[in-house]
């Protein structure tokens, strides 16, 4: 994908701004880093248009199956084992997502993906990380519904850096889904972000992790948290 491509998309700007902003917190929030008509497009087409996986499980324990009828009553029951799993503190999840693909069977998630992989948007990231990343490892699209989140992890061992580039409209704080960092005994909330619509989240991943967790969306919320999450070495 060619530069002129990607500067109709993204907005790569504010380096040195953001620049300051990470080497001082290894964390950054970028506003707006897609153009306003193509993150309307995206949300309305890559989003609400999609055939999502249920993706649950706890420990190293994983489950993932279409939210279609046919598996209605597994999935149900699956969500509630991983309920417990929680009430019993273990690192547990429960959120819908794409799957790590390059097909074309969603247009506008494959132009993202080309266009975060590229090497335009690399060198913009590492403008701003100074971490020497290199490719883009992992990218799915998430969708949390009341009920859903995931629990305290730590990233280790999946990338130098980790992003969340959120796309939920109409957010609010009462909500929740808000990803929250920890202090390395997990004992108190250092930092939160709420996941505003059209705002890039990036964190370095230190070889020992990071303390994070995305916290329950609240019940009877008829809004539903929509990100593009992955990362990078």
């Amino acid at each position: 994908m060619d530069n002129n491509s990607i500067q109709k998309i993204f907005q790569l700007n504010d380096v040195d701004k953001y620049s300051t902003i990470f080497k001082k917190n290894k964390k950054v929030q970028i506003q707006n880093i897609l153009h306003d008509a193509f993150a309307e497009q995206l949300f309305k087409n890559a989003f609400l248009e999609k055939n999502w996986i249920l993706s649950t499980g706890f420990n190293a324990v994983k489950y993932e199956k279409p939210t279609n009828k046919q598996f209605e009553k597994i999935n149900s029951q699956q969500i509630k084992k991983i309920q417990n799993k929680f009430r019993e503190d273990q690192f547990s999840y429960t959120f819908h997502r794409s799957m790590n693909n390059n097909q074309k069977s969603n247009f506008l998630e494959y132009v993202v993906r080309k266009c975060m992989s590229s090497q335009e948007f690399i060198d913009y990231l590492n403008q701003i990380t100074d971490l020497n990343l290199t490719s883009l490892n992992t990218l799915f699209l998430s969708k949390y519904k009341s009920g859903h989140f995931l629990s305290p992890h730590s990233d280790k061992d999946n990338g130098k850096l980790a992003f969340v580039l959120n796309l939920s409209k109409f957010w609010k704080p009462q909500y929740g889904g808000i990803l929250h960092f920890l202090d390395n005994n997990r004992h108190e909330i250092i930092e939160s972000f709420i996941p505003s619509f059209n705002n890039l989240i990036l964190f370095e991943v230190p070889k020992e992790g990071i303390p994070h967790f995305v916290s329950h969306v609240a019940p009877s919320i008829k809004h539903n948290r929509y990100a593009i999450t992955g990362w990078y070495s």
